[in-house]
């Protein structure tokens, strides 16, 4: 069911661009295109007249190596306004701004083109996930309506419908920027005018982006729960316990996220210069490797790994099913469930162990701008003051005794 049918009604028309032959057309007439003429009866050049509407006459692109010339309307009372919007268009087309000439394709249709282009296709495999489920929940939502019949009312009860079923606001925010990516690629390719009629409040959009509280800051991991953690994971309680006992210290020894981790390759590990290089397959956050150093118990734990990995893998963290083939592990959540519910905390996810390691930095004094650097932050170690840097209890009151003012 076409959700966005009921506010169509209230929806403009939009200018078409119309093809040279002159046949008869609708509008309860039969009026034929006429040049149109001055007040000494001369033509003037690129303009034409139907009725009682102005069109614009240009030589545009259609696309496939050829030009044609087409009709565009404009929508004007007078002849001075019809010149006026004349040379506008003119200049739209120097400045290759003139849209495209034709109908324009269906939402759902362009969708499958944006998929098949080279800005979706460099994303991140995890991105495109994400990115192709939203689109296709717009999919649902528009129907086959036009990429120019979408307008801010349609886009405003997608986000309402998806409130109503307990949506949270920054994931519909996400839903919103999806379909932001694909109208700016319509609009690129010359199918759309304007977006900040939609997205940008300062040019007159009215699409703000829905408030959403501040996600509750973490509970920092202590050392003890973390070698309960370390503790639970037994062979009774995952077949994987070894290879997840390495990754978790990995984890809390170089702040490294999830999926980064799990790509480390065995030659990314350079022992004589005490480095590991993080995200060097590309599969950073930011698409940037970096090198993380050697702490003593991070060097001890690379040391048992290449004890312990099998000769014929290439990789950190080899998949247990990998059989023949050399590939990394894909994840190691369902094992890491089974150890942190017998540890009884469930609560503690991957990316607690990455604020474990920056809060550690933080409380072993060393500079934010190192910590980021480790972290893979580009801020020079703002956010690891303001989001990373939350301090145990225990550090804060043995830094107070450290103050002396007056003594």
């Amino acid at each position: 069911m076409n959700t966005a049918t009921d506010t169509l009604a209230s929806i403009p028309a939009t200018d078409q661009l119309v093809s040279i032959p002159s046949s008869k057309r609708g509008n309860g007439s039969s009026a034929r295109f006429e040049a149109v003429r001055d007040s000494r009866k001369r033509k003037v050049a690129g303009l034409w007249r139907r009725g009682d509407r102005y069109y614009a006459q240009l030589r545009v692109d259609l696309g496939n190596g050829r030009t044609a010339p087409r009709r565009i309307p404009l929508e004007v009372a007078t002849l001075d306004e019809a010149r006026a919007a004349l040379r506008k268009k003119q200049n739209e087309k120097h400045e290759q701004k003139l849209r495209a000439p034709g109908r324009r394709p269906k939402f759902q249709d362009f969708a499958q083109e944006y998929f098949a282009g080279a800005t979706f296709m460099q994303k991140k495999p995890r991105t495109q996930d994400s990115e192709r489920q939203a689109i296709k929940r717009w999919m649902e939502h528009l129907g086959g309506l036009r990429l120019d019949r979408i307008t801010t009312p349609i886009i405003e009860s997608y986000r309402e419908k998806r409130l109503r079923a307990g949506t949270a606001a920054r994931t519909v925010n996400l839903d919103v920027i999806a379909l932001r990516q694909v109208l700016a690629l319509a609009k690129q390719r010359g199918l759309l005018d304007d977006l900040l009629q939609f997205f940008s409040p300062k040019h007159g959009g009215d699409l703000k982006a829905l408030k959403h509280r501040d996600p509750l800051r973490r509970t920092l991991l202590t050392k003890e729960q973390f070698v309960g953690l370390l503790d639970a994971a037994t062979h009774e309680t995952t077949k994987n316990s070894d290879l997840l006992r390495f990754y978790l210290r990995f984890l809390a020894l170089t702040g490294a996220r999830e999926q980064e981790a799990l790509e480390v390759r065995r030659c990314d590990v350079d022992f004589k210069n005490g480095l590991v290089v993080i995200g060097a397959t590309g599969n950073a956050k930011n698409s940037k490797s970096r090198a993380i150093d050697f702490s003593r118990e991070l060097e001890t734990v690379l040391r048992e790994m290449e004890s312990w990995l099998p000769p014929d893998t290439s990789w950190l963290f080899p998949s247990p099913q990998r059989g023949a083939k050399d590939i990394h592990a894909e994840t190691l959540r369902e094992s890491f469930k089974a150890v942190r519910k017998k540890a009884g905390l469930e609560w503690v996810g991957f990316h607690d162990l990455r604020h474990m390691f920056a809060s550690r930095c933080v409380m072993a004094g060393i500079d934010h701008m190192t910590t980021a650097a480790w972290l893979g932050h580009s801020d020079g170690g703002i956010l690891v003051g303001k989001v990373y840097g939350h301090l145990a209890d225990t550090h804060k009151k043995a830094a107070a005794q450290k103050l002396k003012f007056l003594e």
